[in-house]
Order: structure tokens, then C-alpha cells, then sequence
């Protein structure tokens, strides 16, 4: 006689119920093939324009574990079956109503997802490429950015706009914009201000630049890199990887001109400099002192976000921009799991349902928004103090009438557990182990003063300048455009002859 089993707990039939349903929809958001020596993930949530989802980190994640311990593949590619974004970021709105229907819990989840997602793609042990074409922001850049090869087109439309939304700059963006040439990576995190095209190459957020009609053949030319060799290293495979997109990349046009002017990227500079601007009444303080129509352009810009999410994105860049790779992301955890839990008043939930969620209401009443805080003289430090202190485990720990039971079944004591980022592969640094996009700012100005290790005591020329960084990133298109951008910018004739640099 067969003994009878025990019915299912309601929680657990919700679980298996719940997951029985992220399985449907999984299968169509991201698409994953085999393609030769190449493993492609192609997002495909068009409705969404590509927008991350938890279901989609979910099963984009274990895929990359299985292809970092495969011989069968050399490199990832990470692409868009939507032509009118790669990723148009997280889906921000859906945490949003999670957190007005008082399911915390799963957007705590959501960024615990993301967030390992990111972590994952910056310490990968293969050459990652990402084709990226149309939207990429928010999500879509945390997905790309960390990769050594990030190949841009004339659609490519970037942007950070997150201080718009009564957010911050997440997804691993703090430890990358606070390292941007000329603190371009501040102007950007709290302006929101996008990057097109070329614009996206020239400021680094591009390592290439290939039109998107060649985007085929060049998969078909990195699927069929001959497989990696124990007697090559992980650099000549990269640098393999490198010579193959630049065979597909499309020189910068004679008449073209980077989006900002000499005199707007020293604006930029000067203003968004953390050592002598700790604090963005201070930066705005140096804008209205430059007095320029730029600088005072970014002030009206800066008056229209978010006054608590500016005071946290900048405080955060600062932090990040003195943490290695895990800290940077993991502190990006904390604070977002402190917003959607409400440690401290923020804009997130409020600024989405007025600028997302009632875009198309005809009632003026429901797109008013109510700040939080109205000004950032009225925001306490310790606010911002308690946003970006802790850990999600601890931040959560007390019960909470605000975390409820997921809709998976999932309980509280399940979200705490997995607010936190996986090692992987135990890899960590403060700075990108490769550059194979344009020459910094930084490394032109050692080369010119002759701190690059060089032992060199004599100034050099503009065209021993250019000549040097072209037979050191092997006549890469786009190196020449950079460093006389940069050398315009930043150099004087020298007190040794006219042809003499100085860096100024």
C-alpha cells in the first residue's frame, strides 16, 4: 500500500508555480547560441527596449559560469535583437511597483541580481565584446562597460540619466566614471547628459567604432579566432581579439568635432573636480562662477533632478573612486537596497510613478512631483551618511512590515541571504586589467611630463607625442583624434622652444 504524501505548502506551490512562469518568459528575453568558438547572448525583450529584468540576470548568469570553464569557446559576444537599443537599462519601473505594492523584497532581489551580473562581466576570464547599438543606458551600460571591447555605431545613444529618476549611477558606473578623462565621469553621473556615436569613442565609453550594418560579419570574424593555445597569453589573445574589430572599424570623419569644446571640457573639469568641489553646492558654486553659458546651462540642468540622488551619486564616485572593483559594486548594494527599503526619505519610487508610471495620465496632479528633500541645502549629511553606510544583510535584518512575502514564496530570511555580491572567481583590482579603447588623459600627460617610467629628461614635441601613441596602440583609428584633442587642450610651448610641450 503506497503511503500517502503530504499536500504542498501553499508557499511552496506559489514557488514552484512562480518559477514555472519565469521559465516561459526567460525563454524569450534572452536568446543564447553557439556560434563556432563564439558563446552570443542576444537580449530580446523589444518591448521592453531590452530593459534587465530579474528572470533575465538570472538566467544570463549561470550561462556565463558555464562558458568560463569551457574549452569548446574562446570569447562572449553580447548583443540586441532590437535595433532600437541594446539595453535601455534595469527595469526601474517594475521595481518601482513592487515597492508601491509593498513587495520590497523583490526589488531588493532585482538589484542583487544585477549587481552580481555586473560583477561577474568585470572579472571575467574571457574577452567579452559588446555590439552596441541604440539605447544602452542605466543597466545596458553596467552590462558593456566592464568588458575589455566595447564596439559603438552611429546609433549607439548613451547616458547615465538615473539622478532624473531619484536614483544613482549603479550597475558598477561609480567605479568606471570616477576614473573618466578630465572628470567627464562626474558631468555625466549627475547630469544625465548622453553620448552619441562617435561622441561615445572620443569620452571612453566606446572601445571601437564600427557601423552597425558591418555587426554581422564582424561576429562571423570573432567566432572563428582560431582557439586559444597554451603557448599564447591571455594579452596576445586579447590583443587577437583587439586586430579582428579593428579590422571592421570606420575612421573618424575629417569634419568631425567631439561633442564638447576645449573651453567646456576645462569648464567641466574645474567644476567637477572632487578634490576642490567636495560637494555639489560647491560644484555648482564654481559653475556660477565660470559664469559661461555652458557652466550656467549645467546648473538649470542640475536644478531639475533630484536634489537627495545628486548628494548620494556624488558622494558615492568620490568613495568609488578610492575602492577596487567588489568594494565599488558592492557598496552600489547597500545603497540601492537602503533606497528600496526606505532607510532614509530618497525620490526613487516617487519619481518613477510621476515621470514613467503616469506619463500618459491626462490629470497634471499625478505627473507633480514631491521631492523628498526640495533643496540640497535642506538634505542632512547624516541622510546621505546613512544611505551609503552598512550592509543590504544588516540594513534588512530588523522584520519589516515592508517586506513581505515575495510572490515566489520567497521569505524575508531568503532576500537577506542573497543581498550580497559573489566572489566568482575571487578576482578584484582598481583598475581595468585592459584598455583596448583610446589612449587617457592620464597616460598622455605622464608620457608628456615623463613620469611613464621612461627615465626620459627631455621635453618632448607635439609629433614625437603623436607618433609615440600611435606605434604603441599599433596606428588604432581614432588614437590621432585623442591626442591632439587632449594635447590642444592641455599643453603650451615650453620655455625650452616653440616645437616643446608643457602640460599645463
Amino acid at each position: 500500500m503506497f503511503a500517502q504524501s503530504k499536500p504542498p505548502s501553499i508557499a511552496i506551490a506559489k514557488r514552484r508555480l512562480f518559477q514555472l512562469n519565469s521559465i516561459l518568459r526567460m525563454s524569450t528575453d534572452v536568446r543564447f547560441h553557439v556560434d563556432n568558438k563564439a558563446r552570443v547572448i542576444s537580449l530580446n525583450r523589444s518591448a521592453k527596449l531590452n530593459a534587465l529584468s530579474t528572470d533575465m540576470c538570472h538566467q544570463i548568469v549561470p550561462r556565463l559560469l558555464e562558458y568560463s570553464k569551457s574549452d569548446s569557446n574562446n570569447l562572449i559576444v553580447l548583443r540586441s535583437d532590437e535595433p532600437r537599443a541594446f539595453c535601455s537599462g534595469g527595469d526601474v519601473v517594475q521595481c518601482a511597483k513592487d515597492n508601491l505594492a509593498g513587495q520590497i523584497a523583490r526589488s531588493v532581489e532585482f538589484f542583487t541580481a544585477e549587481y552580481n551580473l555586473n560583477y561577474l562581466l568585470a572579472t571575467f576570464n574571457k574577452p567579452i565584446v559588446s555590439l552596441v547599438n541604440g539605447i544602452v543606458m542605466g543597466g545596458g551600460v553596467g552590462l558593456s562597460v566592464h568588458g575589455p571591447f566595447r564596439v559603438v555605431c552611429e546609433t549607439t545613444r548613451f547616458a547615465m540619466p538615473e539622478t532624473n529618476i531619484g536614483f544613482f549611477p549603479d550597475v558598477g558606473t561609480s567605479f568606471w566614471l570616477s576614473r573618466l578623462d578630465g572628470n567627464l565621469g562626474y558631468y555625466l553621473a549627475l547630469t544625465g547628459d548622453e553620448l552619441h556615436g562617435f561622441d561615445s569613442l572620443i569620452a571612453g565609453f566606446g572601445t571601437h567604432y564600427v557601423p552597425s550594418h558591418r555587426f554581422d560579419a564582424l561576429l562571423q570574424r570573432l567566432a572563428n579566432i582560431e582557439q586559444f593555445k597554451e603557448d599564447k597569453s591571455p594579452k596576445e589573445f586579447y590583443s587577437m581579439v583587439d586586430q579582428a574589430i579593428e579590422d571592421f572599424v570606420e575612421p573618424i570623419p575629417q569634419d568631425y568635432k567631439f561633442k564638447f569644446s576645449p573651453e567646456e571640457l576645462n569648464t567641466i573639469e574645474a567644476a567637477f573636480d572632487p578634490k576642490a568641489n567636495p560637494s555639489v553646492e560647491s560644484v555648482i558654486s564654481a559653475l556660477e562662477a565660470d559664469g559661461s553659458d555652458f557652466a550656467l546651462k549645467i546648473v538649470e540642468t542640475l536644478q531639475s533632478k533630484s536634489p537627495i540622488s545628486l548628494k548620494v551619486a556624488y558622494e558615492l564616485l568620490q568613495r568609488s573612486a578610492k575602492s577596487k572593483i567588489y568594494e565599488a559594486i558592492s557598496n552600489e548594494l547597500v545603497l540601492a537596497n537602503n533606497m528600496m527599503t526606505g532607510v532614509e526619505p530618497n525620490d526613487f519610487n516617487e519619481r518613477i510613478l510621476k515621470n514613467l508610471i503616469n506619463r500618459k495620465s491626462t490629470n497634471p496632479e499625478d505627473k507633480i512631483i514631491k521631492p523628498a528633500f526640495k533643496t540640497l541645502q535642506d538634505i542632512p549629511d547624516e541622510v546621505v551618511d546613512n544611505l551609503l553606510k552598512g550592509s543590504a544583510a544588516s540594513t534588512l535584518a530588523k522584520p519589516s512590515s515592508s517586506l513581505k512575502e515575495g510572490e515566489d514564496g520567497s521569505s524575508e530570511a531568503d532576500v537577506l541571504a542573497n543581498a550580497r555580491i559573489n566572489q566568482f572567481f575571487g578576482v578584484n583590482y582598481d583598475q581595468y586589467p585592459y584598455n583596448h579603447g583610446l589612449p587617457t588623459q592620464l597616460e598622455i600627460e605622464n608620457y608628456v611630463t615623463g613620469n611613464d617610467n621612461s627615465n626620459r629628461q627631455y621635453s618632448v614635441t607635439r609629433d614625437e607625442v603623436l607618433k609615440y601613441f600611435d606605434i604603441k596602440y599599433k596606428d588604432k583609428l581614432g588614437v590621432s583624434f585623442k591626442v591632439q584633442n587632449v594635447l590642444d587642450r592641455k599643453t603650451k610651448s615650453s620655455d625650452y622652444g616653440e616645437q616643446y610641450l608643457q602640460w599645463i
